[in-house]
């Protein structure tokens, strides 16, 4: 009986998830119809202000679906939906010796042509400056421009830069969401990027300098920044998690982690408790009932996700790695250096992430009220090993002298962190362990250790490493041990963090006029400085995308509601806008070159050079869909 009811119970779940989304993608394939149509129809309304007459009218190309025909020209939906046409009479070229007919598009004069082919960008154009100002009067719900996590050691955590700042403008340039801020960052100059901010509890903002990085894979630069999350720490909650069943409400309000600092922001108060597979208990507010709201302390049991994915062993490399140090006296005290590893704290070992924090605390926890301490750290310096010492910090300033201390993992070192339960701690490894081979090959980096068990596991085999085991005082302990490599199990708490959202909206009609020309202008400035960068190599091709791309993101967008899917929808207009102006044949802004080139010497390019042109043009632009359909295609996987 529960064999056949899992299976149905799970099919009956897909399908509702299929019902309850097909409105929303029926809405998204709507919109971006509706960005084709507007171009299209600029050009045939244009081509019919000027008298010339419009055989077709297509929103997709290829074999008809659906057409009628109005008058002289036939309406029609075709077969493949990547975009549209207008086709004019006298298009499909030149006239040759006999007069162009009057209701044709050569019998029309050069500036009445620009105006046609230049109809579908106007349009565009057009569509946003409506679209933008009726959206900012009305409303348009937004992520905050709040810095969240800031990622220690990275270019926002070196400029002093901490969680709930807000960012008031970019460059000069004002942000008024999350996105916008992180995008002014990546066309911005990647030598150094001013941000105008006003830091947590501060009333006056002041400028902020920050070096962007390169981020390799996407080659885009950032600032290491999160999203925010909602400022009174509303949750979403599973109804079928282990959250619900420790009794959390959907929409309570978290208030504490129980056993995380308190003077942390709330994400780092849940990354602290969530390092560590761990039961969680939580001081949160539960919604307003029968009772009205009521302050709670709920615990959660996390549960272990199914195996899924490549077999793995189990292990990482140890975050001990000193990469950045901020001013702190309490560091300085200690004599702490760039590239130090940090092995111990009064005997407490740090290989993972909130190690140094956790032994810290617990030193200040056992020290006897009233009386000094010192704490001793030990590191690894190259290649000898100190012990450092200092005061023991109070509270406060042992927080401080965490959150100015940026670790990462030590590439450089073959010992390992053991997460309890996988492969590797079933086979009878454990922390601090250094494996010197693997299956007989030597062994002296992680990224060594990382190639050879990934061949080995995803071959299916199990490997046999060579380990050494310190024990205090003695010879390190030589070992063999055979591990069979598993997936590795996932951990869920069945809640998650609202990100932090507001309205963005106008306080007058002039105002959201004002707004939505500067919304236009900034996405036609966003479309060229894109181009810009990738041209000068400083954006990757990597990030553009296509008709998957689009569709992906009109679907995202329309689950926010029909303000942010008309929101992505102008923004598409407008870049549409942008990319057809460009003077490449085949495109309207290639028409329009020639147009000028017309004007300037008298008489059209000759029916060769336009011929080839289009050729080389219809390549080009058959290859960059080629590409970004490629680039869609990876992102899905």
């Amino acid at each position: 009986m529960d064999r056949t009811f899992g299976p149905l119970a799970t099919s009956f779940h897909a399908r509702m998830d299929i019902l309850i989304g097909l409105p929303r993608m029926l809405l998204a394939a709507a919109g971006i119809g509706l960005v084709i149509f507007v171009h299209e129809l600029g050009h045939f309304l244009a081509a019919r202000a000027c008298g010339v007459r419009v055989e077709v009218f297509s929103l997709g190309f290829g074999p008809s679906l659906l057409s009628w025909v109005r008058g002289t020209t036939r309406y029609q939906l075709a077969l493949v939906p990547l975009g549209g046409y207008v086709r004019m009479a006298g298009e499909e070229g030149r006239p040759q010796g006999a007069a162009a007919a009057p209701d044709s598009l050569w019998a029309k004069p050069v500036g009445q042509r620009f105006f046609i082919y230049s109809g579908g960008v106007l349009m565009n154009l057009l569509f946003g400056l409506i679209v933008f100002p009726i959206l900012f009067a009305r409303g348009v719900p937004f992520t905050e421009p709040v810095i969240g996590d800031v990622l220690p050691g990275g270019p926002a955590w070196q400029a002093g830069l901490q969680s709930g700042t807000r960012v008031l403008e970019v460059n000069g340039q004002q942000v008024y969401e999350y996105g916008h801020m992180l995008t002014q960052v990546a066309l911005g100059d990647p030598l150094e990027t001013t941000l105008k901010v006003r830091s947590p509890g501060a009333s006056e903002p002041h400028d902020v300098r920050v070096v962007p990085r390169l981020e390799p894979t996407q080659h885009l630069h950032m600032i290491d920044v999160g999203p925010p999350l909602d400022a009174r720490g509303k949750l979403s909650v599973d109804a079928d998690g282990p959250a619900a069943a420790g009794g959390l409400a959907d929409g309570a309000l978290l208030l504490a982690v129980i056993g995380a600092p308190a003077e942390w922001p709330l994400s780092e108060q849940l990354a602290f408790a969530t390092s560590e597979p761990r039961p969680l208990e939580l001081r949160v507010q539960q919604p307003a009932g029968d009772e009205g709201a009521r302050e709670t302390v709920v615990r959660v049991q996390p549960r272990e996700l199914p195996r899924v994915g490549a077999p793995r062993l189990g292990i990482s490399p140890p975050r001990q790695h000193v990469s950045a140090l901020r001013s702190n006296p309490d560091l300085d005290a200690l004599g702490l250096r760039v590239d130090d590893r940090l092995l111990a704290l009064n005997g407490a070992p740090l290989r993972k992430a909130y190690d140094l924090e956790r032994a810290l605390l617990a030193l200040l926890d056992t020290r006897p009220p009233g009386t000094d301490a010192r704490m001793h750290l030990d590191v690894r310096r190259g290649s000898r090993k100190l012990q450092l010492s200092a005061e023991l910090p109070d509270r406060a300033r042992a927080l401080a002298l965490c959150a100015d201390l940026a670790l990462r993992v030590d590439a450089e070192s073959t010992e390992v962190v053991v997460a309890p339960g996988e492969a590797a701690a079933r086979a009878g490894l454990r922390d601090g362990d250094r494996i010197r081979a693997v299956d007989d090959q030597p062994v002296l980096v992680w990224r060594t250790l990382q190639e050879l068990v990934s061949r080995a596991a995803d071959a299916g085999l199990a490997v046999r490493l060579s380990v050494e085991r310190p024990i205090p005082g003695e010879a390190p302990a030589q070992l063999e041990l055979i591990v069979d490599p598993q997936p590795i199990a996932g951990v869920d708490w069945g809640f998650s963090p609202l990100t932090g959202r507001y309205v963005y909206r106008s306080e007058s009609l002039s105002e959201a006029l004002a707004a939505g020309a500067l919304c236009s202008w900034r996405f036609v400035e966003d479309s060229w400085l894109t181009i810009k960068r990738m041209l000068l190599g400083q954006v990757g091709s990597q990030n553009i995308g296509g008709i998957i791309t689009i569709g992906r993101a009109s679907y995202s967008w329309a689950e926010e509601g029909l303000a942010k899917l008309f929101y992505f929808l102008a923004m598409l207009s407008i870049n549409l806008a942008f990319l057809n102006v460009l003077p490449i044949p085949v495109l309207d802004g290639g028409h329009l070159a020639f147009l000028l080139i017309e004007k300037l010497k008298g008489s059209p390019v000759s029916e060769r050079v336009y011929g080839y042109s289009q050729m080389v043009g219809l390549v080009l632009i058959l290859s960059l869909m080629v590409y970004v359909t490629y680039n869609d295609i990876l992102r899905l996987f």
